[in-house]
């Protein structure tokens, strides 16, 4: 792994240099980006201000791949967590009276991303947490509970964006190849606070499903929880150069 030292010369760089200050901040972050996700692949992996990943073989020779970062933008969607709220408020105002009050729920910074099954634990938490149920909790941290003429449930800052494979595919159809022989990797890059939540539902599909591109390897990368899942790519027929976008050859 490249020196600290080497990082830091290379930002430095950057910033002492005459281009524009968002053309600076882009550059900066995409060696951050790239640096953070070299570490966290292969710890023996070094890296160069060119954007290339130096991986050694097994016959101790350095194979030079050229390496594209690209932030994810989420589209808006409704936060998955108001889902879950809303079923539970539906299921325990059928139970009558028992339970009737205002539940302010408070959570824990998740370690890593939610999938389906985890999203079902989360769900079954803040029902235990109600009941008063003495349990090994995850992701709660405390509910506090204050009178009310009905039953209802309140988050006010825990928010679950859902990532799904229509949002990677579209983030693979903007970033292009080279025109180079050189190996060619992408890295998606994901950021709660980029994108202003506490965690992301990440869609079963994402892990499952091919995508079209005609990248070598592409990864999908969250940069606070260091996460990297590894996507299943469906060749596409031609390729690309820098400009010129791939013609998919279907739909996975």
């Amino acid at each position: 792994m490249k020196s600290v030292q080497a990082i830091e010369r290379w930002i430095t760089a950057i910033e002492s240099s005459k281009q524009e200050a968002c053309a600076k901040e882009q550059q900066i972050k995409a060696i951050v980006d790239l640096w953070k996700f070299a570490d966290l692949y292969d710890q023996g992996t070094t890296i160069t201000q060119k954007g290339e990943l130096q991986l050694e073989d097994s016959d101790g020779r350095i194979d030079k791949i050229s390496v594209a970062t690209s932030d994810l933008f989420l589209t808006p969607k409704e936060n998955a967590i108001s889902k879950i709220l809303s079923e539970i408020e539906t299921e325990f105002s059928e139970l009558g009276d028992r339970y009737r009050a205002l539940y302010n729920v408070e959570f824990r910074n998740p370690e890593a991303n939610f999938d389906a099954a985890e999203i079902l634990k989360l769900k079954s938490e803040i029902i235990s947490g109600i009941k008063g149920e003495v349990i090994l909790y995850k992701y709660v941290e405390r509910i506090r509970k204050l009178p009310s003429s009905e039953f209802r449930i309140v988050n006010r800052d825990f928010r679950i964006l859902e990532c799904s494979y229509e949002d990677i595919q579209s983030a693979i159809d903007q970033n292009y190849l080279l025109q180079s022989d050189q190996r060619q990797w992408l890295v998606i890059v994901l950021s709660a606070v980029d994108n202003n939540c506490r965690s992301f539902l990440i869609d079963e599909t994402i892990k499952t499903a091919a995508f079209s591109s005609g990248f070598e390897k592409i990864f999908l990368f969250d940069f606070y929880t260091s996460e990297i899942i590894e996507l299943n790519i469906k060749a596409t027929a031609g390729t690309a150069i820098k400009g010129v976008p791939l013609v998919a050859s279907g739909v996975a």
